[in-house]
């Protein structure tokens, strides 16, 4: 058989497979991306920038539930949307407005950290604000797909100084993350959040 022909049946045979077991290998490549501990009574609950319905929803939820009863809200960045109406909020700003106005949170159980880009900043000045604060055990709270680089980033930062790190994922309210290769947004969410593993990998 010439070599052509091999290479064109070597093709075949990829693409034969792929087609078969592609659902596997999609559902294998989203829950690769998820960490999460299983949770227990944290002196406070971190919510990370960005994402802030699902993660504002699911932070309520773990309050009502009495995991903590102190959330710390960080962020610095300020939405396109915002900027045209002239609501110069910050990522920490309306997840704690969401706490507050939307789910009842007394407002002296949420505070804010008005810094932070990426989530190795967010380690960093979250890290400073435990230690000011004798924090032992807290919870990182993000969106379900990101958990594995936040605990990746964050358990070896903050551990180290005898701060325990529970990682705990919100669930998206618009794909599905068994079947997230359904909907664009998980498509994109999946891809992006692989790009930034090995970015991450790269720079740190």
């Amino acid at each position: 058989m010439k070599l052509r022909y091999k290479f064109l049946l070597g093709i075949l045979l990829t693409l034969l497979v792929f087609g078969t077991f592609r659902t596997t290998f999609y559902r294998a490549a989203g829950a690769w991306l998820i960490v999460e501990d299983p949770l227990e009574p944290a002196d406070a609950i971190f919510l990370l920038g960005g994402g802030a319905f699902d993660r504002v929803n699911e932070t309520a939820k773990l309050l009502e539930q009495g995991i903590a009863d102190k959330v710390i809200c960080s962020g610095s960045w300020v939405s396109g949307v915002l900027k045209i109406l002239k609501m110069e909020y910050k990522e920490a700003e309306v997840s704690r407005l969401g706490l507050v106005n939307n789910h009842g949170i007394a407002v002296e159980n949420v505070d804010v950290i008005l810094e932070g880009t990426s989530t190795k900043e967010e380690s960093e000045l979250i890290l400073a604000y435990c230690k000011k604060n004798q924090f032992k055990t807290v919870i990182v709270l993000s969106s379900t797909f990101h958990t594995r680089r936040v605990s990746d980033v964050f358990k070896p930062l903050l551990e180290p100084e005898g701060i325990k790190v529970i990682i705990h994922g919100a669930p998206s309210s618009s794909y599905n993350e068994d079947e997230w290769w359904k909907d664009e947004g998980g498509m994109i969410m999946v891809n992006n959040e692989y790009m930034k593993h090995i970015y991450y990998f790269l720079k740190y």
